[in-house]
């Protein structure tokens, strides 16, 4: 199991960051910190990291205003 925020995935070997948050149904971009396990990933990291089973990625959107 693979939780994506408050979201539970089955793990599956060998996926990336990327797969997980789209196999959980969500969406990033530039402006989103993803974590994984505590560690920050860069957008081209999440592409090539992967996943352990167990592991908890937290997606944080950035949000400005003025």
């Amino acid at each position: 199991m693979v939780r994506v925020n408050e979201r539970e995935i089955e793990y599956k070997k060998g996926m990336t960051v990327a797969d997980a948050i789209r196999e959980a149904g969500q969406s990033i971009d530039k402006m989103t910190i993803v974590i994984v396990d505590g560690i920050v990933l860069s957008l081209d990291e999440i592409k090539s990291v992967i996943v352990e089973d167990g592991a908890f990625i937290k997606l944080l959107p950035l949000i400005s205003g003025g």
